[in-house]
């Protein structure tokens, strides 16, 4: 009981004591209204942020240390100016609202704006507003608060300056790709023009070379027989003829006449003397080989080269165009058959002598083979004559 009494005795002192504490606070203002501003002073002077007292009429009566490290204006130089004179800015509604502060009884905002200091250097501040009522105490005032965001703000248009620069880089990229399909497309386009250009252009070149053949096979070519016509002759001979002097190699030549050609022809007619002539062509070349070379000599003669050829294999060739001549028969309109035979002559080239002389002794063996009754083969080699 003792312990509860006196605790509520202290208690009842202590609200004594807070009583008496109050009045003696009034007192003070009362007496010494400056003494309860002194703390107030302090702390506003000292503020983190830049703070600024405008008077009823929007002119400055009171800065403090920060907004002097902000502006570098101390509160000599703007004592009594209007806020907007010292902090201009170029937006309109920044600078109206700043000059309007006071205008309105009560008025409560926030507002980012631009502007420059003493020293015309451009800043970004955040400002927020208070303005105070007149009372019977104090007269009508406006506080106001600002920080200063220009490091944030310049990070924000140098963020929003990246920006712009991606996406006006990004846009070139897109710009630039749809011209690259473009391009790529009309490339395409004109690869395939080409390609088919090309391939157009190789089958004229194809079908030129196969004219060109054609025409040269034409011009080299007996239409009747299928074998080289004489003129081409010369060539292929001359050619042969070296190869075998440079290479010590084999040549022979083999001179055929159709026996009785003339009296068939008269006999049977133009037509009927062409089909054994044809007929001819086409059996030299059944019985030849494919290094062979067959010409018509000229009329109802022929002549075949035998490149790397001896003259017994030369006589083997021989013997078999022969004995293929007259195993054919000829059936003529007038229903009678006929067979024809062929006297072949044989010469194999002997070194130093000239491509005539070779042709010469061929015609001489043809000639002794018609002597010896026709359809022979008559020859003469380097190691044998007959």
């Amino acid at each position: 009981m003792s312990s509860l009494h006196d605790l509520e005795a202290v208690q009842s002192e202590l609200s004594d004591l807070q009583k008496k504490h109050s009045k003696l606070k009034q007192r003070i203002s009362r007496t010494c209204p400056e003494c309860g501003q002194a703390e107030f002073k302090k702390l506003f002077a000292n503020a983190a942020s830049a703070i600024v007292i405008l008077d009823a009429e929007g002119k400055i009566i009171l800065t403090n240390s920060f907004f002097t490290e902000i502006t570098g204006f101390s509160q000599t130089e703007v004592f009594a100016k209007p806020i907007h004179n010292v902090l201009p800015s170029n937006e309109h509604h920044v600078s109206d609202f700043l000059k309007n502060i006071s205008s309105e009884s009560e008025c409560s905002a926030n507002l980012i704006f631009p502007t420059i200091n003493k020293e015309s250097d451009p800043i970004w501040l955040d400002m927020s507003v208070k303005t105070l009522s007149e009372t019977e105490s104090s007269p009508k005032s406006s506080i106001c608060i600002f920080k200063d965001i220009t490091s944030e703000k310049e990070n924000e248009l140098h963020r929003n300056e990246l920006i712009e620069e991606l996406m006006d880089v990004k846009e070139l990229q897109e710009e630039n790709s749809a011209q690259l399909n473009l391009l790529l497309h009309e490339l395409d386009d004109k690869n395939l023009k080409l390609k088919k250009e090309i391939s157009e252009r190789k089958k004229a070149e194809q079908r030129l070379r196969e004219s060109e053949e054609r025409f040269k096979n034409l011009s080299i070519t007996d239409q009747l027989t299928g074998l080289f016509n004489r003129r081409h002759l010369q060539d292929v001979a001359h050619r042969e003829v070296e190869k075998c002097k440079l290479e010590n190699s084999p040549l022979c030549t083999l001179l055929m006449d159709v026996d009785n050609f003339k009296h068939f022809n008269d006999t049977y007619g133009h037509s009927a003397g062409d089909d054994v002539l044809s007929n001819v062509g086409k059996l030299i070349k059944d019985s030849i080989k494919g290094t062979d070379r067959a010409f018509r000599y000229g009329g109802e003669e022929f002549l075949v080269l035998l490149p790397e050829t001896g003259c017994k294999e030369a006589k083997q060739t021989a013997e078999r165009i022969r004995t293929a001549m007259e195993a054919v028969v000829y059936h003529l309109p007038n229903s009678e058959s006929v067979q024809k035979t062929l006297s072949i002559g044989i010469a194999e080239y002997k070194q130093g002598e000239s491509l005539e002389a070779m042709f010469k002794r061929a015609d001489d063996h043809m000639f002794q083979a018609k002597l010896q009754g026709k359809n022979k083969i008559s020859y003469s080699c380097k190691t044998e004559d007959s």
